[in-house]
């Protein structure tokens, strides 16, 4: 069953109900409740709940949207299940803790997770400055491109750490609720999990809830950007994957309608199980007619 990620219209629509409308509007009623949803935007929604005419297929953490986080400023992770820092990482853990009972409460079968980011700011710019001048694929390109990713892989060894002691405790709760937890592939290079940490921690979690949530959009910029051979996540992760974001990559800009990119669909289908769940999440840049294409596109590529 597709979902439509609320993304599409909470970043510039602060009514739940016109939210829930709008997608409505596409001829789905399955949703992704997301991290800009609000307590009063959830409220607003409810009367669609109760009698059905949606439903919600997963949740993106951190949800609903803390009351002192403004909207302009909400994120999945303002405070990071990877950090080092104990007394955020366990605020994180509690943060978690409370969308996996919405989750409960709203018959959701996943919970989406970011994990947080390694410091180390201006590297994107850098990489798309390189994208852009068309020395990504260079032997320049790759020697700068690997020169930052060993970078990025010493300054993840803490966050590592951190992040198995987190999700050793959220992976008893969702065994206990019965729900999923996916981890999902960021957009930057300063981002957590890398590929090499995803296997870490699937080396200890491989058995649990804890599963891979594939943004097909996030990874084809990485692809793009040279931080990733084409297909590396699914190839070396789609065993463990519980769900996927789909939408528009073009270069490294993405969250366009999905198919209006260049996204690899035929290579997702390889790992695409009947129980994997479907999210579009494109944002408010993919028009009513664009997403709409898009979703007769994924039906025609048999993912929809």
């Amino acid at each position: 069953m597709l979902a439509i990620s609320t993304a599409w219209r909470s970043e510039i629509l602060d009514s739940g109900k016109e939210i829930v409308e709008d997608i409505l509007g596409l001829g789905v009623n399955t949703l992704e409740l997301e991290y800009r949803i609000s307590r009063a935007n959830l409220k607003e929604m409810d009367p669609y709940l109760r009698d059905g005419r949606i439903s919600v297929q997963s949740l993106h953490n951190i949800f609903p949207l803390p009351r002192h986080i403004p909207k302009s400023q909400a994120n999945g992770e303002f405070v990071s299940l990877s950090s080092p820092n104990d007394r955020e990482r366990k605020s994180a853990i509690a943060y978690t803790l409370k969308t996996m009972e919405w989750a409960r409460k709203l018959g959701a079968r996943a919970v989406v997770l970011h994990m947080g980011r390694v410091p180390m700011d201006g590297v994107m710019g850098l990489l798309m400055e390189a994208y852009d001048g068309g020395i990504t694929e260079t032997k320049e390109g790759n020697s700068f491109i690997a020169e930052h990713k060993e970078t990025r892989g010493r300054l993840g060894k803490s966050l590592l750490k951190a992040s198995l002691k987190s999700l050793e405790i959220l992976a008893r709760e969702a065994q206990r609720q019965g729900v999923l937890l996916g981890i999902e592939n960021r957009y930057n290079i300063q981002d957590f999990p890398s590929l090499e940490e995803f296997q870490a921690i699937f080396r200890e979690f491989g058995a649990s809830p804890i599963r891979y949530w594939h943004d097909l959009g996030h990874a084809t910029a990485q692809e793009n950007l040279g931080l990733l051979y084409k297909g590396e996540l699914l190839e070396n992760l789609g065993q463990f994957l519980a769900g996927v974001h789909l939408h528009g990559c073009r270069g490294y800009h993405d969250h366009y309608a999905p198919g209006s990119g260049e996204e690899d669909y035929s290579l997702l289908k390889k790992f695409l199980k009947p129980e994997t769940l479907r999210v579009v999440e494109a944002h408010y840049r993919a028009t009513q007619e664009e997403l709409l294409r898009g979703l007769d596109f994924l039906k025609e590529q048999g993912i929809a």
